[in-house]
Formats: structure tokens, sequence, C-alpha cells
């Protein structure tokens, strides 16, 4: 009953997709479909696949954001504190389960559940649903309360026939943290009735539901919808809709593609830092990309232009119309050990609350949000491939940004009544032109279809206009990744992740100082390692163990100021797979 209860929805949601004419050819085709929902957020389900491709214009560059960069694992990776790591999901041949219950206790008071199902209507339908929370323990250090978790539901539909391929999903989340980085040593900050009066947790509630459409054999390639509705404990609200339609015209010999694409983002604060009044920020923009060139040849290129332009804006200061580049010259046949490229680029980004709050959880619900103005983001460099599992990428990178933000600390407000990040302890935006210029490096090796060897460093210099500094960005990232399959029932795995030294404000705390002109000092944050070592024991082919390890290195052991790290983290679990039947 309930099968066909199923069908018969899906029939009328999917009536509009005609079926195979009786005359027509059917081809013989491979498709590899992969767990479809993968918030981008929790990087949920990052598999490695042991299959290189050699062309740099299919190949992703590291770049360095606020945050350690996610490793390929199941649960989040917070930034902000030293999560738990968890374990990895297996893509041996022997692992067939639809469906997986994960459970996990660990040191601090770490906890991890995860709950996944995807199951298969027919050959070409896959319903899925996850449920993971995950709780990341407590801070040693902190003077008052230090909770982060996280909730997670995932609902998604996935259809793929000859002529199209759809993907719908469904995602919720809801992510405490507390504004716990207070200055232990401050008389003013560790007053008792200070502390016991405010409110630190905050609470981020988002609501994501994404479409995406494939066509084959049309100029009409791609269309995708992106809807993301966020509140906070304090009031903050936020509203934000993209959507593009990806064309592709064959001419002469090469491929033209026209991307545009309609982007809208309302954000509101309760209540700006200094002043006791709301924020309102909006933007209204459509967006047109087009590259002409061709990638099938030794020379390749692609060249063109990005088009801007606001209906709707909140700041003046925001051009109407801005128009950047678009260009790719490379050269070296796909197969070859030699491949030169010059990739540049550029565009306006709309900041929004619900992407700065992921890159830093501990800004100010109290943000001016400002488009930043990317005049160019290049890259030229070269890959050498000495056979197919051993790839080398070398290069410079260079980059001028106006409007770009960077996260400063905000001031003790003596005036707060129960505003926990008014505490010294948040972060705000300051906006500033910004250039950029390093190097980058990184060589990935397969050793057979199960291990991995992964390096990657990127240097950065910096060049501001008006800040002195630039806040929190670090001179030097780097990762590297180990992956081994041992005796075919242990598998390791060891991440590494290095950042550099970074400049934050020390900002000093007086019991009736001016909010507005509080005393700042340079302070730099030393280097951060962090390690997580992860081992994975297959028990039965439906039962695996694990245990998982993580460390922090370096002097300070924060990411952000006062912001301490736990030390000597630990975590064992065990996971059970199974299948489901509709």
């Amino acid at each position: 009953m309930i099968k066909s209860f199923y069908r018969l929805f899906l029939f009328l949601t999917f009536s509009f997709v005609y079926s195979q004419d009786d005359d027509a050819n059917i081809k013989v085709e491979k498709i590899t479909v992969s767990k479809s929902y993968a918030p981008e957020l929790t990087n949920i389900i990052k598999i490695r696949s042991s299959t290189s491709v050699k062309d740099m214009i299919l190949s992703d560059n590291i770049s360095v954001t606020y945050k350690l960069i996610d490793t390929p694992v199941i649960s989040t990776f917070q930034p902000n504190k030293a999560s738990p790591l968890t374990l990895q999901r297996n893509s041996s041949k022997d692992l067939d389960f639809n469906s997986q219950f994960d459970f996990g206790l660990g040191t601090f008071g770490q906890s991890n559940i995860d709950l996944s199902s995807h199951i298969d209507f027919d050959q070409s339908q896959e319903l899925g649903i996850d449920i993971i929370n995950t709780n990341y323990g407590n801070i040693e250090s902190s003077i008052i309360n230090s909770d982060e978790s996280r909730f997670i539901f995932g609902i998604d539909h996935i259809y793929s026939s000859k002529k199209i391929q759809s993907l719908h999903k469904l995602f919720l989340e809801n992510h405490s943290i507390n504004y716990y980085g207070i200055e232990s040593q401050s008389v003013v900050l560790s007053d008792p009735f200070i502390l016991n009066k405010i409110i630190s947790k905050q609470l981020r509630s988002k609501v994501n539901l994404f479409s995406r459409w494939k066509i084959y054999n049309s100029f009409l390639k791609e269309a995708e919808l992106d809807f993301i509705l966020l509140d906070d404990s304090f009031d903050s609200k936020e509203e934000k809709v993209d959507f593009k339609i990806d064309f592709l015209f064959p001419i002469l010999g090469a491929n033209l593609q026209v991307i545009p694409k309609f982007s809208y983002v309302n954000s509101f604060f309760k209540e700006d830092y200094f002043k006791n009044i709301s924020i309102k920020s909006f933007y209204t923009r459509v967006e047109t990309l087009v590259k002409f060139g061709n990638i099938e040849n030794k020379l390749k290129y692609q060249l063109g232009g990005k088009f801007n332009y606001f209906l709707k804006k909140s700041n003046l200061d925001t051009p109407d119309v801005f128009i950047s580049p678009e260009l790719m010259i490379a050269y070296g046949l796909n197969n070859s050990r030699f491949q030169a490229y010059l990739k540049v680029d550029g565009g306006i980004e709309i900041n929004d609350y619900s992407t700065l709050s992921f890159l830093n959880p501990y800004i100010s619900p109290s943000s001016n949000l400002i488009p930043t103005q990317n005049l160019y983001n290049g890259r030229f460099g070269f890959k050498l491939f000495f056979d197919s599992d051993i790839k080398f990428n070398l290069g410079t990178h260079f980059q001028k940004r106006n409007n770009s933000y960077l996260f400063k600390r905000y001031a003790y407000d003596p005036n707060l009544t129960n505003e926990g990040y008014k505490l010294a302890n948040s972060y705000g935006l300051v906006y500033d032109n910004i250039s950029k210029y390093g190097f980058f490096a990184d060589t990935s090796i397969y050793l057979g279809k199960e291990n991995f060897l992964g390096i990657e460093i990127i240097q950065n210099t910096y060049r501001t206009s008006q800040e002195s500094h630039p806040w929190n960005l670090p001179e030097f990232e780097g990762r590297i990744n180990i992956d081994l399959n041992i005796f075919k029932k242990v598998r390791v795995n060891i991440n590494s992740r290095i950042l550099g030294k970074r400049p934050v404000t020390y900002r000093q705390v007086f019991l009736n100082q001016a909010l507005e002109n509080s005393p700042t000092e340079l302070k730099y944050l030393s280097r951060l390692s962090q390690v997580k070592f992860e081992i994975n024991y297959k028990l039965a082919p439906e039962w695996r163990a694990y245990m998982r390890s993580q460390l922090n290195l370096g002097k300070d052991k924060m990411l952000w100021d006062f912001y301490y790290l736990n030390q000597n983290l630990l975590l064992f679990g065990i996971r059970y797979g199974f299948n489901l039947r509709l």
C-alpha cells in the first residue's frame, strides 16, 4: 500500500517528464549516483573518489578563509572549537547498505548521533533522509557556559533519466553556541554580578530549500534555485534567494556560455552595537556571466565578463553597475604531463549574515552588510602529471577587492543589560580596499584505490588602504591529508591543518569607558595547528567501530581571540549499516 502511494505521488509530481519514444535508440550509459543530500555547511557526505582528471578546468584550488577547511568526514568540524573527529563513510565495495546509524561518545561532553537512509524507488529515483545531532562539548578554561551543539534534518529527492536530472532538498539546521570568549583576567568582565545576568547563548535556526535541474541534449543546461531563511536568539532575521540558469550555445567550433542570475538578500538586526536603532540591509541584483571559448584543444581559452546591476540597495556607495573580467587561458592536452594556465575572474559578492556567521560564529548580531567588489581574482601556474596517480600544482595568486570585510573585535559596552555578546567577546565588520598576493602549491598522490596523500599550502601578503592590519587574516595556511586502508578491515585517516599568525585588536576594558573610543592594542595570535587522527575497524559487514582523536598545537591554542580550544580530545563510537525497503 505504501509503495503504491509513493508511486502515485511521484507520477503526479513528475508528470511533465516524457518517456522514451518507441522507435528511439537507447544508448548504454554508466551513471554513478552518490548520496544526494550534502549540506554545504557540514560536508555530510564528502567521500573522496579515486578517479583523477588531468584538467585544470575541472580542478579546484584551495582558498583561505577565516576557518580551517573541513576535512572529508561526516559531521562538522567547527573552527571555533575543537570538535570531535568523525568517521569517514567508507566507499568499499562490500559496504552495500542504504541506511546507517552512528553513535559516539567522547571527552568534554562530546556526542554524535547520525541516522541516514537513502532508498531507491526504482532505477531512476531516490529518496533520502538525514538526521544528525552533534554536541561539541565544553571548554574547560571558559568562565561561562561554552556548550556548542548542532541539529540537522534533511530530506531530498533525486530523479535521473536520459533527458533530465533533478535534485530537490529541504535542509533544517539549529546551531547553538555561546559567546564564551571573555578575558578572564579582567576584573570588570569576571564580575559575577555582570556574568549572572547576561544571556550568552546564541541559537541560529536556518531553513534551506534547494532545487537543481540538469537537462541533456539542449542549449538549456541547468537551472538552480536556492532559498535560505535564518533567524537567531537576538531577533535577527534574514531572507536570501538565488536563482540562475545556464545556457550553452555551440558557435564556430567553440561554445558561448550565458548564465543569468537573480539574487535577493534582506537582513534585519534588532539593534546596532553602538546605537539603539535597528539595522536593515537589502539588495536585489541581476548578474549575467558571458564566456566564449574552447577547452577541448591543446590551447584552451575562455574569454568574457560578468555584468552586475542592482535594482535595490541599502548602501549608496555600492555602484549600480559593475563589470568584471572572466578569463582563462591554458596550454596542454588533458592527458599531457605539463599544463600551464592563467585564470582571472571577478564580480560582486553580496555579504549575508548566513555566510558570515558560518565563517565566524561569534559575529555580533548587529552588522551593517555591504557588498564586496571583487575587481579581479587571478591565478597563474602550471600542473605536472607524472602518471595517473601523482599531480603537482604550483603558481602565484593575486586579488584586488573593494569593501572587503574584516572581522574586528568589538569593545566592551558598559551599558549592557543582558546581551551576552557585548563583553568585548564578539566581532563586528569593518570594510577596506584590500590587495592580496602570494604563492600556492599542492600535490596529490594516490597509492592504489584506497590510499591517498595530499599536501596543500598557500602564502598570503596583504595591503590595506585604511585599516592598519588585515585583522584575523592568516599569512599562511597548509593542509596534510593521509588516508590509508590497512588489511582491508582497518582504515586510518590523518588530517593536519596549519594556520599562520593573525593580527587582532586587543580591547582594553574600563568600567566607564566610551564605547566608540575604546583603546586598542595590536596583538598577534600565534600559529595554530590541528591534527586529527581517526581509525575505524570493520567488525562485520554491517558493524564498524571507530576511535578519533584531535590535538591543538600552538602557543595560544585558539582561532579567535580568547576563544580557547580543548586539548586531547577523544571520541569512541560504533556504526551499524542496514537496508530499508519501501
